[in-house]
């Protein structure tokens, strides 16, 4: 009879137990905040957990706000805190930064990455097609020279002699004169010493007369070079400024400088291209100069394949402030031509002449 009055007392409790327990799962969420509101009374104690995803659900269906305890407040104003310092994060670390650094300009990067570009995109830009003649304001082709020869009594000189000769800080050419002496040669062709083209051509007037200038390429130890042919005094120009000429063209015709001197051709070979008429400017010597004959001997014959070559035109910056045509002419103070030293040379040239001969 005990027996059966403590198992029907355990059943009981067990019953009460599991309905209790169930009344506790099964409350909706609907309802969470009535329970929340429950929270002092002593029975609804085990209710009174009051979890995260019961207020944000509250808050989420616009539900009356639970009451919350001051200790849960802080908490969750501290939670609210953190997640937005976490999400200005970038911007916070921005502010902490010196202001050098906060005001480094975006566009400022990006203009100097893009100028390299331009640069490029100019330097790739093909080059005109290679013509023999035409040239554009700042460069012309020009064949490779295949070797030079001197520039009358072509290819050797025969019949001319070199009245004067190369000295540095005085003269920088060499003064080509005809056996016959005075102006028997005034009017004889005038040869270019090899292939080029034609840099500069027209009346310097002062002691030059009618100059031209040609610009020549060619190929020495691997590489390709340049020197620049000037003739001077002369009495015509046949050529002009662009023209591809070839070795042994006629190109002008002997002078004497618009009657300043007795007849001759005088010619230089220069090594530096920028000196154009302006020689004051640069030195006078052989850093800038070569000595005619012994150049056009060392390079009668060179390896060209006859290519075209692309040469710079407008090097003579010093000669863009001259005013050619505001200079005078110096015709009435004739020299009478020569000299102690062109008289000996064509005392010489004769003599080698009449020995030939015989």
């Amino acid at each position: 009879m005990v027996g059966k009055f403590v198992i029907g007392a355990l059943v009981f409790v067990l019953v009460l137990v599991g309905t209790t327990y169930a009344q506790q799962v099964e409350v909706p969420r609907e309802k969470a905040g009535k329970v929340v509101h429950q929270a002092n009374h002593p029975s609804a104690q085990p209710v009174v957990e009051v979890r995260p995803q019961t207020v944000a659900v509250a808050s989420t269906l616009n539900l009356s706000a639970p009451k919350l305890s001051i200790e849960q407040m802080r908490q969750a104003g501290a939670l609210a805190a953190q997640k937005v310092k976490e999400e200005n994060h970038d911007i916070e670390t921005d502010s902490d930064t010196s202001d050098v650094a906060a005001l480094k300009p975006k566009k400022q990067i990006s203009a100097n990455a893009v100028r390299p570009l331009d640069r490029q995109s100019h330097q790739s830009e093909p080059p005109p097609p290679a013509q023999s003649i035409s040239f554009s304001s700042q460069t012309a082709f020009t064949r490779l020279a295949d070797g030079f020869d001197l520039p009358v009594g072509k290819p050797d000189g025969r019949g001319y002699y070199k009245a004067r000769g190369v000295r540095a800080h005085g003269h920088l050419g060499e003064d080509w004169d005809g056996v016959g002496g005075g102006d028997t040669d005034l009017g004889d062709p005038v040869y270019c010493i090899g292939d080029g083209v034609v840099v500069f051509a027209r009346d310097c007037h002062q002691g030059w007369g009618n100059v031209i200038i040609v610009r020549h390429a060619y190929r020495e130890g691997g590489s390709v070079r340049n020197v620049d042919s000037l003739y001077g005094h002369l009495q015509k120009i046949l050529v002009h400024r662009g023209q591809a000429v070839r070795r042994g063209q006629q190109i002008a015709a002997i002078g004497n400088a618009h009657g300043l001197y007795d007849a001759h051709l005088h010619l230089e070979i220069r090594k530096n291209i920028a000196i154009g008429m302006s020689r004051d400017k640069f030195a006078q010597d052989f850093s800038n100069y070569y000595d005619p004959s012994d150049f056009i001997v060392s390079h009668r014959h060179l390896q060209s394949s006859g290519a075209s070559y692309r040469v710079a035109m407008n090097t003579f910056t010093y000669d863009s402030r001259i005013h050619w045509d505001k200079l005078r002419n110096y015709s009435h103070a004739r020299s009478g031509g020569g000299s102690s030293e062109s008289a000996y040379a064509l005392k010489k040239a004769l003599a080698s002449q009449s020995s030939s001969a015989h």
